[in-house]
């Protein structure tokens, strides 16, 4: 991975994370993060980047104000050294030696911030990595909206980043950090001071230093990206309740399902149903509510099985095997029949959980008959209808988006996304999109330089996968130490490697008769033991986790579909296993 970040922030989040005393955004500090994502993971040589780091004591070489802590924008490590960057956003402008915010001369900044990053530059030198004698330190600032010649006695163009300069380096920051190294190492060589590269041992050694793991084995990004998310939509799902009717569109971990449980929250004393398409995710919201005690007032279940409540003569074979045309005759059917035998019992308020499975198998008409009193549910009932029309492809290569859009009409509608409150790594969302229409991408060799934070295994037999699971994830969920929880995993597989089909009949089922791994079922689906567990892909369709390891077969027009849902059930990491 060229690019590593601490913490490890959700790109897409950032507004929420990295805000001012009021909570609005520190639009500078977001634009320079996405800006040295975007440019440094398509580098060539590894880089480190810590935002907001804070240090315990300023160096009195540059301690201005007598401060006894300090906290450093963006401290940015790489083969070169240790490079300082402060950042101040806006328009700047100088006078009388003084720096201010906005054009103006509007607010004066306290500090000179060149002087405020040699300042976190030697404090990092002299107290806290003055044992590091090969690692070469320097600063630089950034104006990320100066768009205008910025000529002051006062700075170094040299070290200055703006979207005015960005020219002189074709828009890329990173070249702009090598020539900040290669020119602040140049004026050092005036003083026969050489420099070289940073050592691999020292370079382990500054990241110890700065982030340092204490006894844990995990590997991978486990931010708690659910608690946010819980605050930020549920503030959404207040800003829409006056809308009886509220459709809200989003990728996996944007939060839909804490929105599902509060909107059930609020329907005190009032007659309901859940509906979604899955078995397992029908389950694990019966959990959900079960510990809320929320189940009383709402039923829970598939849209397939109610219908076959009411068609008790049609078995789940026959079912099954119905077209998206057949379906939504039969819902229209059913309703009929219950209208005529005057059984149509409406609900107070109805729950449509992934949706996009359901919207063209005659969801519209089970809404309107279904939700309030007068079989104009759409225009007068009280629900919510929770969908991600990026998951509305299937291996038949159906699309709802035209059906969405229509009931969109009825409903006040809100895609959580777009307000960039998604904590789905943005690498897997790039991924998904692609992977349909080249599953050979997985085998491309730019893969890794393209998708970073997205690796691939392979593996030649089913008994290599199995070591791998033990190794690589189970023994660090079995260490009592270790941040990684096995309910925050699952191994989703191919369906062919569960059926004995693979060479030899071998079938990994059987392999991971293991303590501590067992099949997700319906049984456990809620449940919060620290086993890891695993599933078919098409079985996990609808659930999600922060941690998802793929077992697949060679990627082809043949499986496509199921590689697809199984990177979109990944929130934070996804893992890929390919069996060859």
């Amino acid at each position: 991975m060229p690019v590593k970040f601490h913490p490890n922030n959700p790109i897409d989040a950032l507004e929420t994370i990295i805000v001012k005393e009021d909570g609005s955004p520190l639009r500078g500090e977001i634009d320079i993060y996405r800006q040295l994502w975007n440019d440094l993971s398509k580098s060539s040589i590894q880089w480190d980047v810590w935002h907001d780091l804070k240090l315990p004591e300023h160096s009195d070489n540059f301690n201005y104000y007598k401060k006894t802590s300090s906290q450093i924008d963006f401290l940015i490590l790489c083969k070169h050294g240790l490079l300082v960057l402060e950042v101040k956003g806006g328009p700047i402008s100088t006078k009388d030696n003084t720096f201010f915010y906005g054009k103006n001369f509007d607010t004066p900044i306290k500090q000179n911030p060149f002087k405020q990053a040699e300042g976190y530059k030697y404090t990092l030198k002299d107290n806290i990595l003055n044992n590091l004698k090969g690692c070469f330190f320097c600063e630089a600032t950034a104006f990320p909206h100066v768009d205008y010649p910025f000529e002051s006695k006062l700075i170094d163009n040299k070290l200055l980043w703006s979207s005015y300069l960005a020219k002189d380096y074709e828009g890329s920051i990173e070249k702009f950090l090598l020539n900040v190294f290669d020119y602040s190492k140049s004026k050092h060589q005036k003083h026969f001071r050489n420099y070289s590269e940073v050592s691999p041992k020292e370079y382990f050694a500054i990241k110890k230093i700065l982030s340092p793991i204490i006894g844990d084995r995990n590997h991978l990004n486990t931010i708690n990206t659910l608690e946010w998310l819980g605050i930020q939509n549920i503030e959404i799902l207040d800003g829409l309740y006056k809308n009886p009717r509220i459709m809200i569109e989003g990728p996996p971990g944007s939060g839909k399902t804490t929105i599902a449980k509060a909107f059930i929250d609020k329907q005190h004393n009032k007659n309901g149903i859940y509906l979604c398409w899955n078995n397992l995710l029908m389950h694990y919201t019966k959990s959900l509510l079960s510990e809320r005690q929320l189940s009383s007032n709402i039923e829970v279940t598939t849209y397939f099985r109610f219908f076959q409540k009411y068609n008790p003569s049609l078995d789940f074979k026959e079912l099954s095997s119905l077209t998206d045309d057949q379906f939504y005759d039969l819902v229209k059917t059913t309703i009929l029949k219950l209208e005529t035998e005057e059984k149509l019992k409406p609900y107070d308020f109805i729950v449509i959980d992934e949706a996009q499975d359901m919207l063209d198998r005659g969801l519209d008409l089970f809404i309107n008959k279904f939700s309030g009193f007068n079989g104009q549910g759409l225009s007068n009932g009280n629900s919510l209808v929770l969908y991600d029309i990026d998951q509305s492809y299937t291996a038949s290569g159906r699309s709802v988006a035209e059906i969405a859009d229509l009931m969109t009409e009825y409903y006040c509608h809100f895609k959580i996304n777009e307000v960039k409150r998604s904590a789905q790594n943005p690498d897997i969302r790039r991924l998904s999109s692609e992977i349909l229409e080249h599953p050979e991408i997985l085998d491309t060799d730019n893969f890794e330089m393209k998708f970073s934070n997205i690796p691939v295994r392979r593996h030649k037999t089913l008994q290599e996968v199995k070591s791998h699971i033990v190794k690589n994830i189970l023994t660090p969920i079995r260490e009592t130490d270790s941040s990684l929880k096995g309910q925050d995993c699952v191994i989703l597989i191919e369906s062919t490697f569960l059926r004995g089909e693979y060479k030899g009949k071998e079938d990994l089922r059987e392999l991971l008769i293991i303590k501590d791994v067992e099949e997700l079922s319906e049984a456990n689906v809620g449940d919060t033991a620290n086993k890891l567990r695993y599933s078919s892909i098409l079985k996990f369709k609808g659930l999600e986790k922060k941690n998802v390891f793929l077992v697949i077969s060679k990627p082809s027009e043949l499986n496509k579909y199921e590689i697809f849902v199984g990177i979109t059930r990944a929130i934070l990491n996804v893992e890929i296993n390919i069996v060859e």
